[in-house]
C-alpha cells in the first residue's frame, strides 16, 4: 500500500501464489471477491472456476437429517 492512503483506497494485488507473476486489480478486495465470484473480473488466475459445471439441482438438508436425529 502505498503511504498516505486510507484502507477505503486500497487495491487488490494478486500473486500467484507460487511464482513471481502477479495481477494488479484497482478495487478493494470485497469488490474484487465479487466480481471473480460473478464471473465479472479480467483476471488470468481464476478461469478455472468458470470451467466447473453448475449443477441442474441443489437442494439442502436439515443437520438431523445429515447427520441424524440427535440424542438427548
Amino acid at each position: 500500500m502505498r503511504p498516505g492512503r486510507r484502507p477505503d483506497e486500497r487495491t487488490v494485488l494478486y500473486n500467484e501464489g507460487r511464482g513471481p507473476r502477479r495481477e494488479h486489480h484497482d478495487m478493494g478486495c470485497p469488490a474484487f471477491l465479487l466480481a471473480a465470484l460473478t464471473r465479472t473480473a479480467q483476471t488470468a488466475y481464476f478461469g478455472h472456476l468458470y470451467d466447473v459445471p453448475k449443477p441442474t439441482e441443489h437442494h439442502f438438508e436439515t443437520a438431523d437429517r445429515t447427520l441424524g436425529a440427535s440424542r438427548r
